[in-house]
């Protein structure tokens, strides 16, 4: 599935935007240099700070930079700088922050029953142990939490 390759791979060019890596760096320090804590306040900058827009009702069809159309200079920050995109952008924007402090991420694809991809979400390692689950576009989601096991929100809706 060449769409999930490209997104797969998308925060390894992310990560080259400056305005990102100064990002990083900022919580880097904040969260005292603990991968752990830096997780979780990546998670909150993705989660909480990019509000949950599918692409169909913000530009009427799939937008994924560098993929359906050409990257533009803010690609990589673009949904933070906006405040609003889909599961893709919001999981590029977590993987990438990881990724410019040396914090094992990647994206992770829910498929539906036949084998199309319906969401995207990332996964963080600490330590070299296993890959813990990281959902980004649920107000209750915590670093590990499966996506599947979290309460849906207070409208009933999985997505915000």
């Amino acid at each position: 599935m060449r769409k999930w390759r490209f997104l797969a791979a998308a925060p390894y060019l992310d990560v080259q935007d400056v305005r990102l890596r100064r990002l990083a760096a900022s919580l880097w320090e904040v969260a005292q240099r603990d991968p752990e804590r830096f997780a979780n306040l990546a998670q909150c900058v993705a989660r909480d700070n990019v509000r949950f827009v599918r692409d169909t009702a913000r530009v009427g069809e799939e937008d994924i930079a560098g993929y359906t159309r050409t990257p533009g200079r803010l690609d990589a920050v673009e949904a933070l700088v906006r405040g609003w995109d889909d599961c893709d952008a919001k999981a590029r924007l977590f993987v990438a922050l990881c990724l410019a402090q040396r914090v094992p991420a990647k994206m992770m694809p829910l498929e539906n029953g036949a084998g199309m991809l319906q969401h995207v979400y990332a996964a963080v390692r600490f330590g070299g142990g296993n890959w813990l689950p990281v959902e980004l576009t649920l107000r209750r989601a915590r670093v590990g939490d499966d996506p599947y096991a979290v309460p849906k929100e207070a409208d009933g809706q999985w997505l915000r």
